[in-house]
């Protein structure tokens, strides 16, 4: 190409070339359902995601509308599996959603605005940037609260669903406007001034 000319295919790919993408390709039919996980577990039977998993029965039939890939590693951009690191891995996310109490000062999500990514948190411990969402109400829709502390798990779960819901429906404008003020946001949660 470099010089001008159209490479003539068949010297591109050899006989052998074109065995190994048939084997490649017969490799990765199958005829039962793709796995959900990329490993193999220890004590799958008693892996609390795994079995939340089976018990709801999402096995990645084709007519299911939701997929599963559980990736029980660590990002890292050496893994041969998904060579990517976290930050590359989150910006080709849409919305980061932490509603779990592990999460004591609400870094987690903050880091997402960082990104930036609008995420979804909880009340009950992530104590400052719940209070960043609530004093930036009226000119920030980039992060979403779940009512944990005030409401029933029923109501916490309806209200996180509705979330989700209505972020689904966003069109893809509205996501990138979204977007660009998670960025405007971000710079509150960078350390130079968390620092101070």
């Amino acid at each position: 190409l470099c010089r001008g000319e159209i490479p003539d295919l068949n010297k591109i790919l050899d006989r052998d070339d074109i065995t190994i993408m048939k084997r490649a390709i017969f490799s990765t039919q199958r005829h039962c359902l793709p796995p959900v996980t990329t490993h193999n577990m220890i004590d799958d039977g008693n892996d609390p995601i795994l079995n939340t998993i089976r018990r709801i029965g999402l096995f990645n039939n084709r007519t299911d509308r939701v997929k599963v890939i559980l990736h029980p590693e660590f990002l890292s951009s050496t893994s041969p599996l998904l060579p990517l690191d976290y930050e590359e891995f989150v910006r080709g996310c849409h919305l980061g959603v932490f509603p779990s109490y592990y999460e004591p000062w609400g870094y987690t999500p903050g880091r997402q605005q960082s990104l930036p990514l609008p995420s979804l948190c909880q009340n009950c411990t992530l104590i400052y940037v719940c209070e960043l969402a609530i004093s930036m109400k009226d000119t920030c829709i980039c992060i979403y609260i779940v009512d944990r502390r005030f409401r029933s798990p029923d109501e916490s779960c309806n209200q996180l669903t509705q979330f989700l819901y209505g972020f689904c429906q966003q069109s893809r404008r509205q996501r990138i406007i979204q977007r660009n003020r998670t960025e405007r946001l971000s710079d509150l949660l960078d350390w130079r001034y968390l620092g101070r």
